[in-house]
């Protein structure tokens, strides 16, 4: 159920309209503002990104904040809460950047491509925002399900990891929906792109407000997953490197190549680094490096964004 209010500040409500191609969006609020700088740094420092349309779900920025956003192009539009929930009063404003993705062609109308991208990632390769709008060009849900051989729960933190999400599973969507998808790939939401006129978007906001009413932990993820598997809307699953969640797996730093690459042979590059759970908090991990004079030595490094302004 949406609720709706008055202007602030000037930002628009429910958006204007907008013709064009595809459009980048992200959000959240001014605690998370120093990681979406990041994230819409990157996005423009690649020649796919700085191609696209830029919107941003404004949940409670600063108006230094908007002026850093909109001198980079992007349009901020305020979200709704847009479904009615227990719980909901006691929940920061920025879990409305959770709550409106399925709506986001009704905050940002006029483009025929939506690009999502939580602001706890940045973009190190273009080449995977160009996967991701061409799988939803055919119609289908662009995503990168949690699943690579170099991730900790392909062997030793599986009963870890089946613990929590079978628990959230179950929280939101019972427990025969839960033994049953805790065997499947995980679909991370934090990077996704569909088609405007997608059905997606109807299916994802019916099962997330239904589970809304039972549980708020993963909900909006675990909903998309059960809008896959069990609803058979279509998919394009894209490789781990297109959405690469840290906690699963550090990667590896390529010191001649000078970016940030898969920990496992052949190293191939990684396009979208997502600073997942408590990584975003830490100012270094220990990561392995390849080639260079401390080849196959690991040494603490910061995994954000290295072209990072100040503001």
């Amino acid at each position: 159920m949406a609720q709706s209010g008055g202007d602030s500040k000037g930002l628009l409500r429910h958006g204007r309209a907008m013709t064009g191609g595809p459009i980048a969006l992200t959000g959240g609020d001014a605690a998370y503002f120093d990681l979406m700088r990041d994230c819409i740094g990157s996005l423009r420092a690649t020649r796919e990104g700085a191609a696209l349309a830029l919107g941003v779900l404004d949940c409670g920025l600063t108006d230094t904040q908007r002026d850093w956003c909109r001198a980079r192009g992007a349009t901020l539009v305020e979200p709704d809460w847009d479904f009615d929930f227990p719980g909901r009063a006691a929940l920061a404003g920025g879990y409305r950047a959770l709550t409106a993705r399925p709506f986001l062609p009704r905050y940002f109308p006029g483009h025929d491509l939506y690009l999502w991208i939580d602001a706890d990632c940045w973009v190190q390769r273009g080449e995977a925002i160009d996967l991701f709008l061409r799988a939803a060009r055919a119609g289908k849900l662009a995503v990168a399900p949690e699943i690579d051989r170099a991730f900790r729960h392909y062997r030793h933190a599986w009963g870890e990891f089946a613990a929590v999400c079978g628990r959230a599973y179950e929280a939101a969507f019972g427990s025969d929906t839960a033994q049953r998808l805790v065997r499947y790939p995980m679909i991370n939401a934090g990077v996704f792109a569909l088609r405007a006129d997608a059905s997606h978007w109807t299916a994802w906001a019916r099962l997330y407000g239904e589970a809304l009413q039972r549980s708020t932990d993963l909900t909006d993820q675990l909903a998309l997953n059960v809008m896959v598997y069990d609803g058979g809307l279509p998919h394009e699953p894209l490789p781990s490197r297109c959405n690469w969640p840290v906690h699963h797996a550090l990667p590896a730093w390529d010191e001649p190549r000078g970016l940030f690459v898969e920990p496992s042979l052949p190293h191939d590059p990684i396009g979208i680094l997502h600073l997942t759970i408590y990584t975003k908090g830490l100012a270094a991990l220990d990561v392995r490096e390849i080639g260079g004079p401390h080849d196959g030595q690991v040494r603490p490094r910061s995994l954000r964004w290295p072209a990072r302004e100040a503001i």
